[in-house]
């Protein structure tokens, strides 16, 4: 975006500033506006002459997601087609839930499994952040009932919490009946537990999510980031697990109603630009959508509900597909 001029001139300022040699020459830097050198009687470019630098996310139909900008380039993507529909789509619609961990036990799969968790093609996707990240009010929402336990404290979940999709008025004799699951994983970063229980979880998460990958069960993982706070060094460390892991992951803002819009789309824009350097590497597993959510002002939910519908219909082609292949 900057000429070779402006580059030069940046690079000799600064040096010459670490050197001492100049204590304060900013008419000799880069003006932000003008994208070239601006010195002493020379005259400043006319604004209306700029190049504009364009973010890199795009605005969906819906102001509660964005998407980013290289993607819908390279994928022939219009951002205005996607999340026009802002009701709860059917499969949550018609759907009740159903807190199902504790009943693992009565089932086979808990001998043929370490961890006493399904291994039949029922989707899943889950959801970690941060503790105090408001993962659990979040995933209530998407429920429209409290069976996530939420609390002022944080890292009180410390295990993973299984809640099921089943139908309206229908009673659930098992688990294995539910048509897909979502996952309340324990929360990383600052929890108030003993040093060795909080690494001990953690690492059971780490080991859960490698399990369910290689199950191909686990759809999608949500990770979870306070907008008050923005992109942590935890949550980049995480994400970078992620990728190394080739688990598919989705960022969600959480408590974006209390922060402003402008602050929103700055992190919008640094996790697009994440997405961006993934797209032209071709390494990472991180989606080009950023989900902006409110679990007290119910902002964001409906686009959740259509991303996680889109997620388990997905599940379906595949096991038809799969199935297809084995005749």
């Amino acid at each position: 975006v900057f000429n070779d001029t402006a580059i030069m001139c940046m690079f000799t300022c600064i040096k010459e500033l670490r050197d001492g040699k100049k204590k304060s020459q900013p008419k000799k830097l880069i003006m932000a506006v003008g994208y070239s050198e601006v010195s002493k009687g020379q005259k400043q470019t006319d604004e209306s002459s700029i190049p504009k630098i364009e973010p890199f996310f795009m605005a969906t139909a819906s102001p509660s997601v964005f998407i980013a900008r290289c993607a819908a380039e390279e994928f022939d993507i219009e951002p205005t087609s996607l999340f026009v529909e802002r009701r709860p789509p059917l499969l949550f619609k018609n759907a009740d839930f159903e807190h199902v961990s504790a009943k693992w036990h009565n089932y086979s799969d808990r001998k043929e499994h370490g961890l006493g968790i399904p291994t039949n093609k029922i989707p899943e996707v889950a959801f970690l952040g941060r503790s105090n990240v408001g993962k659990s009010s979040l995933i209530n929402s998407l429920m429209r009932k409290d069976l996530a336990r939420s609390s002022k404290h944080p890292g009180r979940t410390q295990t993973f919490h299984y809640f099921a999709f089943v139908k309206k008025n229908v009673k659930m004799k098992s688990p294995l009946e539910a048509s897909g699951f979502l996952i309340d994983l324990p929360g990383y970063g600052f929890a108030k537990a003993p040093d060795k229980i909080v690494s001990t979880y953690q690492k059971n998460t780490q080991n859960f999510l490698l399990d369910r990958r290689d199950f191909g069960l686990l759809r999608e993982t949500f990770l979870l980031i306070d907008a008050r706070r923005g992109v942590s060094q935890f949550d980049r460390v995480i994400m970078g697990w992620f990728d190394e892991a080739a688990i598919p992951y989705t960022i969600i803002l959480t408590k974006a109603d209390k922060v402003s819009m402008s602050h929103v789309k700055v992190l919008a824009n640094e996790i697009c630009m994440r997405y961006h350097s993934q797209l032209h590497s071709g390494y990472g597993e991180q989606s080009p959508i950023v989900h902006i959510t409110s679990a007290s002002k119910k902002i964001g939910i409906n686009e959740l509900m259509a991303t996680i519908e889109t997620d388990f219909a997905s599940a379906f082609v595949q096991d038809v597909e799969n199935d297809l292949k084995s005749e």
